[in-house]
């Protein structure tokens, strides 16, 4: 009777586990959990496991009836029962199963509700899901860090130790996860704060040339697809005024053609800028990155390129 007894017990960790495996996959429950105690997350495992494991030992008492009693799928689970002294242990396998495919379905339902209500929004369905789900928990730093990636905006970051970065941020790990945020950024100069002053101390500057090479490697990307479709417009225009009476004329394609030469000297102009930098062929930003954490961060701003005068070296304004 004990045997009998411990046996059921251990058949419970199952339930757990599929409640924890559905609680780990759909993003909902996966973000909220992150921020709880230990109680909590055990307590929602235990109901998400039991309730997936009554709708488990229902089907599996469905197809009890309409299993012949011999065969070859009746012998794997009598092996099966014979291999995991468990009671209902294909049962609790199958609950485990389940909980990965409500798990999957769930998140597909999210992906469909994301489509219907934001068919505009190109961010992922999980990235999505938090931002409507907790933004009870979505502070100051987590929006304006938001603005600047879809933006694609500089962000200039003070930090405890009177360090400022400012850079793009390319980046972001821990977010959803966990407290422990930390901040990926491609640095365009650094600059150091008085202590006790907190002016910015300009011997202190530093450029990195990673922000320039990122920009000029994202303008090269953009020329040469917009070369690509010159060229194939060029193309169609000739063919349309070669077969039609009523076709484009001579200097519209001329007009074309030039414009199509203008990104051409632009884009030998950036080659022979990057040429410089010792003939780089592409750019891997993982080789620059600055990660710095969250709870590092004092204040943070967005910044535009060329604003570090205006922002700090202009005189106050008297208000008459």
């Amino acid at each position: 009777m004990g045997t009998s007894s411990g046996a059921s017990l251990v058949g419970i960790l199952p339930l757990l586990a599929a409640g924890f495996i559905f609680n780990s996959i759909f993003y909902r429950t996966r973000f909220r959990l992150a921020r709880a105690d230990g109680q909590r997350l055990f307590f929602s495992c235990v109901i998400a496991g039991f309730s997936i494991g009554c709708i488990a030992f229902a089907i599996a008492a469905s197809l009890r009836r309409h299993l012949p009693s011999e065969g070859r799928f009746r012998e794997l689970m009598d092996w099966f029962h014979q291999a995991i002294p468990v009671p209902y242990s294909m049962t609790f396998l199958g609950a485990i199963m389940l909980a990965a495919f409500f798990g999957h379905a769930a998140n597909g339902y999210l992906w469909w509700r994301k489509r219907l209500k934001a068919p505009a929004d190109s961010r992922r369905v999980s990235v999505w899901t938090y931002w409507r789900e907790m933004s009870e928990h979505v502070t100051a730093l987590d929006e304006l860090v938001r603005r600047a990636v879809s933006d694609d905006s500089l962000v200039m970051i003070c930090l405890k130790s009177r360090k400022v970065y400012c850079g793009l941020i390319s980046g972001i790990r821990g977010v959803h996860e966990s407290a422990m945020v930390h901040i990926q950024l491609i640095p365009a100069f650094s600059i150091t704060r008085d202590k006790d002053s907190l002016k910015f101390l300009p011997e202190t500057r530093t450029e990195y040339r990673a922000f320039s090479l990122k920009r000029a490697f994202d303008r090269k990307a953009s020329l040469d697809s917009e070369i690509r479709d010159i060229a194939r417009l060029v193309r169609v225009l000739r063919a349309v005024r070669s077969m039609s009476e009523a076709s484009p004329d001579e200097p519209t394609i001329a007009g074309v053609k030039n414009y199509g030469r203008q990104l051409i000297r632009e884009r030998t102009d950036l080659v022979e800028n990057l040429a410089r930098y010792g003939a780089l062929q592409s750019f891997d930003a993982t080789e620059w990155l600055k990660v710095i954490p969250a709870s590092e961060i004092e204040s943070a701003s967005l910044y535009k390129d060329g604003d570090f005068d205006r922002w700090f070296s202009t005189p106050s304004v008297q208000v008459s």
